[in-house]
């Protein structure tokens, strides 16, 4: 057992493992292994385990549900923390605050069965609040950023309370994922709703997901953004052929469609494929490695690149890398 391993275990007061399978945990089911790994129980061991971490000088990155990265087949020189906080707290005025750990879809059906309304649309989604707000996450017409009162962050040593206004929210974007924050918890405004007319709406996102997506198959979700129109590239989007109206309305083309207007569903490379149910998933058919992914990836964003003059951005992150 190598010092520094010792150091921290002393630290920490708890046992951490070493190059653990990273594929264990991801949903791609790809990865190489951790070299040191730390399961976070609460967020008194997810605290403990960053700050001591950067005390010794041993690079961290935390996974919540592994539902929206790509980790390296040479897996993470540092030390990666499972954030198993799962706290969820209901306070007057219909808020409720949840631990990072917390699964979106815990989160979705607890305040649901409090009589709240507000998170329906994150029914289905495999990652954890922790992950949500750091990529803003969203869909069916609902996004982190529309209940969201603030975040708990611990900056350096500091821990505080940082309001929504300052957390930098955008499309699949906030500046947590340009500094070092520690997302701690999360607070939600929410609504009195109405149980059964929620559970319908969930019922109905559940069965949508499973009709559109290739949910019998490891996946890390979408893999681009899709496409927000705005003056820079509206020429180019104009140009498209056979766009519909409705993508020009919304200001907003679905990367999905583009790929799919390229004939590159089924696409392979080794054992990852380009989804013939959701041309926005790259799964997983069995053994494929992060590099298959990669080289998909880079395909894809060449061919839309050259056809379209667009350039697909990437929703997943890459871990490891």
């Amino acid at each position: 057992m190598s010092l520094k391993i010792k150091q921290f275990e002393t630290l920490l007061d708890k046992k951490i493992k070493t190059d653990e399978p990273l594929s264990k945990y991801t949903t791609f089911k790809i990865g190489g292994p951790a070299k040191y790994f730390f399961i976070a129980q609460d967020n008194e061991d997810l605290v403990r385990a960053v700050t001591f971490a950067k005390k010794l000088k041993i690079p961290s990155y935390i996974l919540g549900g592994a539902s929206n990265v790509l980790v390296s087949d040479q897996g993470f020189n540092g030390l990666i923390i499972i954030n198993q906080a799962k706290d969820i707290i209901f306070k007057k005025d219909n808020r409720v605050v949840a631990d990072t750990g917390v699964n979106l879809m815990e989160l979705v059906n607890k305040s649901v069965a409090a009589g709240l309304t507000g998170l329906e649309w994150a029914a289905g989604i495999p990652g954890t609040v922790g992950g949500a707000v750091r990529g803003n996450a969203g869909a069916y017409g609902g996004q982190i950023s529309d209940n969201l009162i603030g975040v708990e962050v611990m900056r350096g040593s500091k821990q505080f309370i940082l309001d929504k206004k300052n957390c930098g929210l955008g499309y699949r974007d906030s500046i947590f994922k340009r500094n070092n924050d520690l997302i701690i918890s999360a607070e939600f405004q929410l609504q009195k709703g109405d149980k059964a007319k929620s559970h319908d709406k969930i019922k109905e996102i559940l069965a949508d997901r499973k009709h559109k997506q290739p949910l019998e198959f490891p996946s890390a979700g979408c893999i681009f953004q899709n496409i927000l129109i705005n003056s820079t590239n509206e020429d180019k989007v104009k140009q498209i052929a056979n766009l519909p109206k409705e993508y020009l309305e919304r200001k907003k083309v679905p990367a999905a469609w583009l790929i799919e207007q390229l004939d590159l569903k089924g696409k392979t490379i080794g054992n990852a494929q380009v989804s013939n149910e959701h041309a926005n998933f790259i799964i997983n058919l069995g053994k494929a490695n992060a590099n298959d992914v990669i080289q998909l990836i880079s395909l894809v964003k060449m061919k839309v690149r050259n056809s379209y003059g667009i350039e697909l951005m990437e929703e997943i992150e890459y871990v490891g890398f």
